[in-house]
């Protein structure tokens, strides 16, 4: 078996996992280089650690950031790591080791940040720029991602229940939580849009909106903005919130529930968000040692 057919089996096997299209193209960008310069014509049993070595090497002499590099190196193992339990390998694919990427903190948006956000939503029509709004709210305070966005149903939204179900990834679903504030723009915008097939989110012509128009949508809006603004960024500025008015509410984080409310599959995904929260709940509850020493003199 040549390289190449192994690597066209892995790209299989993921598609049979019924992970996303963009899931499943991260795969086949990120795992097709090494497959190239390896040889895509070799054959599989012939692959040693020293040419994992020797790929991994190449990428440090590429000039791309340190987390590119780790992605790059995170799904090349995994490719590794299943052909070597489908067919056997001369290497180790657990002798792989992915490079830490740098932490990256979260942009928690003030008040006064929300409320530009919203003031710099604009559109030629009033129905239009209630959508937009719309958008935003739920990517802010239900945490939807823009695929999810996009997919979202009338039929799915209950306004007594103050809740939706929203189709995530990997095909599955999920109940979120339905802010009233929210719930008032989406009232607004389904007045007023002239379309009404169960799709949610249209465009001006009553098709069905599409995670690039929504994306487009954001990146004009940040451009808009003194501060940096993302589909990201506005669902993790949810998690982040969640933990921090969970904490202040209760005095604890149920981190499963909000595992839950993102639709992750895994917990440490979730964890971050929690570190990111008591950083800001331990800086909101220092006090100041010297400013009791001096009392603000010097």
């Amino acid at each position: 078996m040549t390289l190449h057919e192994a690597y066209d089996n892995f790209i299989l096997s993921r598609r049979l996992l019924d992970l996303s299209d963009k899931t499943v193209f991260d795969y086949m960008q990120f795992v097709a280089p090494f497959v190239r310069s390896v040889g895509s014509e070799r054959d599989f049993g012939t692959v040693t650690q020293q040419d994992i070595t020797d790929y991994v090497k190449t990428l440090l002499n590429r000039p791309i950031s340190k987390a590119t590099r780790a992605t790059y190196i995170r799904h090349v193992k995994i490719f590794l790591r299943w052909c070597e339990k489908e067919y056997g390998a001369q290497y180790s694919s657990e002798s792989v080791k992915v490079p830490k990427s740098p932490k990256k903190s979260v942009r928690i948006y003030s008040d006064t940040e929300i409320a530009e956000i919203f003031q710099a939503v604009e559109a030629e029509t009033e129905w239009l720029t209630l959508r937009n709004k719309c958008i935003i709210a739920l990517m802010y305070d239900s945490g939807l991602r823009q695929s999810e966005v996009c997919t979202l149903r009338r039929s799915r939204i209950s306004y007594t229940d103050n809740r939706m179900t929203v189709h995530g990834k990997g095909d599955k679903e999920r109940i979120v939580p339905l802010g009233k504030l929210t719930q008032s723009l989406m009232r607004a915008y389904l007045s007023q849009c002239p379309y009404h097939s169960d799709s949610v989110f249209v465009n001006r012509h009553g098709e069905p909106l599409t995670c690039n128009a929504v994306k487009l949508f954001v990146s004009k809006l940040a451009k808009n903005l003194p501060f940096e603004l993302s589909s990201h960024k506005l669902r993790h500025n949810f998690a982040t919130n969640y933990c921090i008015d969970q904490y202040e509410k209760y005095g604890q984080v149920d981190i499963y529930r909000l595992m839950y409310l993102m639709g992750h599959e895994e917990i440490e995904t979730t964890k971050r968000y929690l570190h990111f929260a008591y950083e800001i709940i331990a800086s909101r509850g220092c006090i100041s040692h010297l400013d009791n020493v001096l009392n603000g003199e010097i």
